[in-house]
């Protein structure tokens, strides 16, 4: 730099110029080279630290969203559910479920209830009558509605109802021959029966019902079940079913399995990335010199970046350290990684058993999941872990249960049943009606009378029963079949699509040695009767899980304990308010009594039964009753105790949840914060143990969670080191700049001068030169 700058003044003088931008810039760099080469030198091995680091970083998260799979407990609990034919039925996993082998008959399609009135007029804007129009679905009544001039015409009675909340929809119709009006119920089952009246129009002239209110039917295993939709929720447990059409008598088959080859899948995915992430490792260290072109290729940007790194060795040695040795909360022989066939070898890498694998998991998936997930379990079979947080500490608990959770429940007194004694029977719901029409040479013995049918068909249900009826009449001795009132009266109901025989004033019934009657639902041998109550029709007020006070209708007719329970049950579920406040009933009986219960477990559990008029018979009892919340204590390693009920899940009671704040009894953090259990009943008071473990995949995902995301973790802090550094080396860097533009504009100024000083002294020599040089 010197002997630059000395050339380039000597030539400047012999010239009697400067260069002077370039002679500044050089004498400017020469000062600041220095302090510039060891910052540039500390800049580069610092972003070359930083870099790998991050690039580190990059593929530990990559390597953590395989370890989440496998350390979550919902892994090992997914399954699928194949239907054997899905023109007839699908399903789908909405929960916990269990494998299982099942036979579906998909037997009816829910409908809803629609009518069509039989008044004719010529045109949609014809005037209908004046009248208040009272509409009730499935005993709810709906707000009359008021007709008058703003809307006494087909399409403005049709814009008043479906602009408002009347249970149904309305529509106008052209039948080619006139105009007619159409009512639809919003919702379909047997529930969605309407009952309409008030309008003279209507009234004289009646409805005709082209569909039907009626339940989906199917078969689960020989189970008959219904649903109000042809949704069926939790039948299967954690499985949901829609049916989509019907073939009765036809079993279709479904099955519901856990996903094992998913999660043998991911445990090979994680093995191969584990493998990619230690490649990753060894090359980062690598002390290896690379080749010209290894150097030249972006596979190789990173390598040996971190050799010698004190931190990259830590890092190894965390994630080695969190997959040795065995699992000490886990009492059973699977709590190592070799015993499901994963080991590491001496060169670091992972080698799967598959074989050893596929073993275990054949034999269920708890033991992976408690092995690899974080989790736990319990030695008793109505405890349910279903989870835990980092706050969570792995250890062994006992949990002493006071008390059970409890749903709101209204008990009635005593029913009073006929007075007669009387009693009913009724076969097993049909649905096949070319099987249902057809008679076998049958019999069974009524009270001990035999009654015989011979075989033949029937057109229709009606002339089948007339048959049956008369064959009762005459074998019990009714003088005029047909025309004296019959001992024994048999019915179908289509609501239940089942037979009935009910005794009329003659108490106890019992049918017995039944044959060749299975078409018509009569499959056992013996039945023994129902006694029959003689409802008055009424209302019932009531609410429930602090819904909207609501009311229902019951119409008056004899029924079994278990039919008037179905239908209270089926009514008030199908009421508006309770189905806006997301709450169930279950009515039930005891043979004696009836129970009308909340769904909802806990203290938010009620049941109001505010009033009723009429259904005396029913001697139902007025009054609010509340659930309670699973109570009782928990008691951890260092022996104090923290209460659960405090923790009880505000929509069930059964489960519980320790808040991330909790403390035990002696003002420590308590060891059990984010526990989550469930306690599905049982004796009390009773002691129970459970045990909380974090399994390896778990243990691993925690590891790079302490690393690379905590503030205090190693390389977090080892990154925010790196960027200050950066940060500081701009701020020198900066100030370097700084000092260079100063020192260019000082030499620049100075050889201005100098080059002033130099022309004026040219100009000097020329004078003289001319001056004396001249031949005078």
């Amino acid at each position: 730099m010197a002997n630059e700058v000395g050339t380039t003044l000597l030539n400047s003088l012999t010239n009697s110029t400067f260069d002077i931008g370039n002679m500044s810039k050089v004498l400017a760099e020469a000062e600041v080279a220095g302090p510039r080469s060891i910052l540039e030198r500390n800049q580069e091995k610092t972003n070359t630290e930083l870099n790998a680091l991050t690039y580190l970083q990059s593929n530990m998260n990559a390597f953590k969203s395989y370890l989440q799979d496998l350390s979550n407990p919902d892994t090992y609990t997914q399954a699928s559910a194949v239907s054997g034919n899905e023109s007839l039925f699908t399903a789908n996993i909405t929960g916990t479920a269990v494998n299982g082998s099942y036979q579906i008959e998909s037997r009816q399609l829910a409908q809803a209830n629609t009518q069509v009135a039989n008044k004719v007029y010529s045109s949609a804007s014809d005037s209908i009558s004046s009248g208040t129009l009272n509409i009730s679905v499935g005993g709810n009544n709906y707000d009359p509605i008021t007709i008058d001039a703003s809307n006494n015409t087909l399409e403005g009675l049709q814009r008043t109802i479906n602009n408002g909340d009347y249970g149904v929809n309305a529509s106008v119709i052209n039948t080619g021959s006139g105009y007619q009006l159409m009512f639809t119920s919003k919702e379909t089952g047997a529930a969605s029966e309407m009952q309409i009246s008030g309008v003279s129009d209507f009234d004289t002239q009646g409805f005709t019902t082209t569909s039907t209110a009626q339940d989906a039917i199917m078969s689960v295993n020989g189970v008959i079940v219904t649903s109000s939709t042809n949704t069926f929720d939790e039948v299967i447990p954690g499985v949901e079913i829609d049916l989509k059409s019907t073939q009765p008598g036809v079993s279709t088959s479904l099955n519901v399995s856990q996903d094992t080859a998913g999660v043998i899948e991911k445990v090979e995915s994680f093995v191969e990335v584990f493998n990619q992430l230690d490649t990753i490792l060894d090359e980062l260290g690598s002390y290896e010199d690379l080749t010209e072109e290894q150097q030249e290729s972006e596979e190789y940007t990173f390598w040996g970046d971190l050799a010698g790194s004190s931190l990259l060795k830590q890092v190894r040695r965390d994630l080695e350290s969190s997959l040795s040795g065995a699992i000490s909360e886990i009492s059973s022989d699977y709590n190592s990684l070799a015993v499901i066939g994963l080991s590491i070898n001496r060169d670091g890498e992972m080698e799967l058993d598959k074989g050893r694998l596929e073993d275990v998991a054949e034999l269920g998936l708890d033991n992976l999941k408690t092995l690899l997930s974080k989790g736990g379990s319990s030695d008793d079979p109505l405890i349910n872990i279903l989870g835990g947080n980092e706050n969570t500490q792995t250890g062994n608990y006992s949990i002493d249960i006071t008390q059970n959770a409890t749903r709101a429940t209204s008990t009635g007194g005593a029913v009073t049943f006929d007075a007669e004694g009387d009693q009913r029977v009724a076969g097993a719901r049909v649905f096949d009606q070319d099987s249902l029409l057809t008679l076998q040479n049958s019999s069974f013995d009524l009270n001990g009378t035999n009654v015989s049918f011979t075989a033949q068909s029937f057109s229709t249900r009606e002339d089948l029963m007339s048959y049956m009826q008369t064959q009762i009449d005459t074998a019990t001795g009714v003088a005029n079949p047909g025309v004296d009132p019959s001992l024994f009266t048999i019915e179908y109901d289509a609501a239940q699509a089942r037979f009935e025989i009910t005794s009329q004033d003659q108490g106890a019934l019992n049918l017995t040695n039944v044959t060749g009657l299975s078409s018509q639902g009569f499959t056992q041998t013996d039945y023994s009767g129902e006694n029959l109550v003689n409802v008055s029709a009424g209302t019932i007020d009531f609410s429930v899980d602090g819904s909207t006070a609501t009311s229902i209708n019951v119409a008056a007719g004899n029924f079994t304990l278990s039919e008037i329970a179905e239908t209270l049950r089926t009514s008030m579920n199908a009421n508006a308010e309770v189905k806006a406040a997301g709450a169930s009933l279950a009515v039930t009986t005891d043979g004696s009594s009836l129970s009308i219960s909340s769904n909802r477990f806990g203290g938010n559990s009620s049941v109001d039964i505010s009033g009723f008029s009429g259904l005396a018979e029913l001697n139902l009892t007025t009054g609010a009753s509340s659930g309670q919340n699973t109570d009782g204590t928990i008691t951890m390693s260092d022996g104090s105790t923290i209460n659960i009920g405090a923790y009880a899940d505000s929509e069930d009671g059964r489960k519980i949840k320790i808040s991330d704040f909790a403390v035990g009894s002696g003002g420590d953090p308590a060891e059990v914060r984010g526990l989550e259990f469930e306690i599905l009943g049982g004796t009390v008071p009773r002691t129970s143990e459970i045990t909380f473990s974090q399994g390896f995949a778990s243990r691993m995902e925690e590891v790079i969670s302490n690393l690379f995301e905590n503030e205090d973790g190693l390389v977090t802090q080892r990154l925010e080191s790196l960027n200050n550094k950066n940060a500081e080396y701009d701020e020198k860097e900066e100030k370097l700049d700084t000092r260079y533009d100063k020192l260019l504009l000082k030499y620049q100024l100075q050889f201005s001068a100098l080059q002033s000083l130099l022309s004026s002294s040219e100009q000097t020599r020329n004078m003289l030169s001319a001056t004396f040089g001249s031949d005078n």
